[in-house]
């Protein structure tokens, strides 16, 4: 693979039994020439996206802000928000903890913020923290939130992270979860009241059975109704059923400290980047296999009811929502046309 090739994101979109052309990014136009880097995660906010990337020699900044659709030329790349944000961690004796050590997560919540999940740097004390800039105020720093004793420093292969639901239409999103190392429990952090919650996930997982067990949750994500939505380890899928809620008026309410989980059926296998779209769909990526999955009905999922949509030999790292109920695949490696293929055609 030659260099420039090297130093390109492709993103291939998914229109359920469709794909269309490879679209790139040259990040190579923000500053990384020679580092080898591979993409963790992606965010979007009308014609804007952040990618959230890993640098081999830990000698360039870990987030990068490039164009969106990649369809608009020229696309332009350029570090977020600037380069003094972030730690050089090839110059370990000036770490500054302070500073953005390794993005793992961003996402941008009704208020145009974009929340930054920085896992910090454990080899020498670096805590995981969350930033969080505002985008309309020229993406000024608003927020800073120590997560050190919550959030494992070594758990930034296996932390999955996601801005909770909204309430009602009318309300802000309250809570980002996580969930880490297939613990058996839910983290969430209350941005309006700035506490941490901590939920255990049980299930009687048959209806036969009295008794409930600890569920080791791999992957998540949030129904229409706010519901939890809960892949374990071995691709088994659980719900909520209900909208979670953390905080609560009713005496015996807030004092639980698990969510009770019914189980749904089964998915293909371990999940990652799990999504439901607006009509209840839900869609999931298979890493060992490189597949995009679609489910459409949740209640008694078999082996039957999961689709294959896309199947590709790269590593897929994310899937997301486009226009039009499309859905976008992220590759931290080129994708080439014969990588591609159309299912049910």
């Amino acid at each position: 693979m030659d260099t420039q090739a090297r130093h390109r994101l492709h993103v291939v979109l998914v229109v359920i039994l469709k794909v269309s052309i490879v679209g790139t990014w040259l990040v190579s136009q923000a500053g990384l020439n020679d580092s080898s880097y591979n993409v963790r995660h992606l965010s979007t906010h009308f014609s804007r996206v952040f990618l959230s990337i890993s640098v081999t020699h830990n000698d360039f900044p870990t987030l990068i802000e490039a164009q969106w659709p990649v369809s608009y030329l020229p696309m332009r790349t350029v570090v977020f928000p600037n380069s003094e944000t972030h730690a050089n961690r090839a110059a370990a004796a000036a770490v500054d903890c302070t500073r953005l050590q390794q993005t793992h997560w961003t996402q941008v919540d009704s208020l145009s913020r974009l929340w930054v999940m920085d896992v910090g740097w454990p080899v020498v004390g670096c805590a995981p923290k969350l930033l969080v800039f505002d985008l309309i105020r020229n993406n000024a720093e608003v927020l800073r939130i120590d997560c050190g004793q919550h959030i494992d420093a070594n758990a930034s292969q296996s932390l999955v992270v996601q801005l909770g639901p909204k309430s009602s239409s009318c309300e802000l999103e309250r809570h980002i979860f996580f969930i880490q190392d297939s613990k058996p429990h839910i983290l969430a952090y209350d941005i309006l009241e700035q506490t941490w919650h901590q939920r255990d996930l049980m299930s009687n997982k048959y209806e036969s059975m009295q008794q409930a067990f600890p569920i080791r949750p791999n992957d998540f994500t949030f129904g229409l109704q706010g519901e939890l939505i809960v892949s374990d380890q071995d691709g088994v899928l659980y719900s909520s059923l209900e909208q979670l809620q953390l905080t609560s008026s009713n005496a015996v309410a807030a004092t639980s400290v698990y969510v009770q989980l019914t189980r749904l059926g089964s998915l293909l296998g371990p999940s990652r980047s799990m999504l439901i779209d607006y009509f209840g769909a839900l869609f999931y990526v298979m890493p060992k296999f490189g597949a995009v999955v679609r489910c459409a009905q949740l209640a008694n999922l078999t082996a039957e009811g999961n689709e294959i949509i896309y199947l590709t030999s790269k590593n897929i790292q994310q899937i997301f929502f486009g226009a039009e109920g499309s859905v976008w695949v992220l590759s931290d490696r080129v994708l080439k046309p014969q990588d591609i293929c159309y299912p049910g055609v």
